[in-house]
């Protein structure tokens, strides 16, 4: 069956990735593929159920990391066989190399991979094996042109309207659902939101990643701390969880913010969507970001934007325009550039409908979907069996 598709990733939490999968679902089963999800280590049942939501079967290997490269390669190389897939999407997360070639000893006809991350955090070893898998791919896509020009020292916006495809990779955007974060974050639903969150007049800014370090909580709240002197009356959002949250909290503590930091946890994504519609200003503090969505989806929902100037978060957000851009790490910036939106309505306005343009211009679901199916549709076999 040449439209039957199968979408591999090592684990199944709640990230950037993972919604990024689901999007791809949605588009890819919408227009009428066959998709299987394949999970091979660890999961979530929320992600599992957002996931079959989409209409996509879901596979759970269950496989045991200690089990090593070698279960998984045979794993994964014995199932692609058995279900007999036209196209593989590897979701390029270590072990993402594996994947690739097990679709290829299996004889998948199509290969495509996405890598999600930047090349500079990563090793030689990492970029070898990368470059092998994109030989091996038909085509390798990434999530920004930063992240392309770090694994390949060039990049090209895939082109929907390309007759003939001439590099082996590309840049496709992530995906933002434009429609659904402007109903959930509508200004209709901010006092319900406030008081379901225990949240009062306080002007509020928001943090949503994981608690890791790379995603850069500490200097967030370093910066926070010095924002609290001048503008005692404000909260700090913190949504997500993960390894560092203890670390942060014993920081919190130790810089006299505690009080000031309500810690989310992991939250639904239409719920994440609500929450935007609260915060006056979002920061994205990563140390390295191949896309940085919540960039992308805070902007989409109005709300200006500052982020580290790194990677594909300055591709994201335009300095000065839709948000600020802060030199990495640097809290004192982070904590400059706080103080004087929060205390520039017009202009913290300003940059947020700036953002909304700049999501639809650019990063839409409609955008990606576009790209993706006429990147699917190269790829299907004419009536004698050859690729379009």
């Amino acid at each position: 069956m040449a439209k039957k598709v199968v979408i591999t990733l090592p684990v199944l939490f709640t990230g950037g990735t993972e919604i990024q999968t689901i999007s791809l679902v949605k588009v890819l089963v919408t227009a009428g593929y066959d998709v299987a999800v394949l999970c091979f280590y660890d999961f979530e049942q929320k992600m599992v159920a957002a996931m079959e939501k989409t209409g996509a079967r879901v596979v759970l290997l269950k496989l045991d990391r200690d089990g090593g490269l070698w279960l998984l390669l045979k794993s994964l190389t014995k199932f692609f066989r058995k279900e007999r897939f036209y196209f593989c999407h590897v979701q390029y997360m270590a072990p993402g190399f594996i994947p690739v070639v097990a679709a290829r000893l299996a004889g998948v006809p199509v290969v495509f991979a996405t890598v999600h991350q930047p090349g500079h955090p990563y090793g030689k070893k990492a970029h070898y094996l990368l470059r092998i898998a994109a030989q091996l791919c038909t085509r390798f896509i990434c999530i920004s042109k930063s992240v392309e020009s770090s694994w390949f020292k060039n990049s090209e916006l895939f082109d929907v309207q390309a007759q003939k495809i001439q590099s082996r990779h590309c840049t496709i955007f992530n995906a933002v659902d434009v429609n659904a974060i402007a109903v959930a974050s509508d200004v209709s639903m901010k006092y319900e939101t406030r008081r379901q969150y225990h949240l009062g007049d306080e002007r509020t800014i928001g943090c949503v990643a994981r608690l890791r370090v790379e995603k850069g909580q500490k200097i967030l709240i370093q910066a926070f701390s010095e924002v609290v002197k001048v503008i005692p009356d404000i909260k700090l959002l913190m949504i997500g969880d993960g390894p560092d949250k203890l670390e942060l909290m014993l920081l919190a503590e130790e810089l006299s913010v505690t009080e000031s930091i309500i810690w989310l946890g992991r939250q639904d994504q239409a719920d994440v969507y609500r929450l935007y519609g609260v915060m006056d200003v979002v920061v994205v503090p990563s140390l390295f970001e191949g896309f940085g969505l919540a960039a992308a989806e805070a902007m989409s929902a109005g709300v200006p934007v500052i982020a580290s100037n790194i990677d594909g978060l300055a591709e994201v957000v335009r300095d000065s325009e839709t948000g600020v851009l802060f030199p990495v790490g640097n809290s004192q910036a982070l904590a400059a550039s706080l103080i004087q939106l929060l205390n520039s309505p017009s202009l913290s306005a300003q940059f947020g409908k700036n953002g909304q343009v700049r999501v639809r211009d650019f990063f839409a679901i409609e955008s990606f979907s576009e790209s993706m199916l006429a990147l699917y549709g190269h790829y299907l076999p004419t009536q004698n069996g050859a690729h379009k």
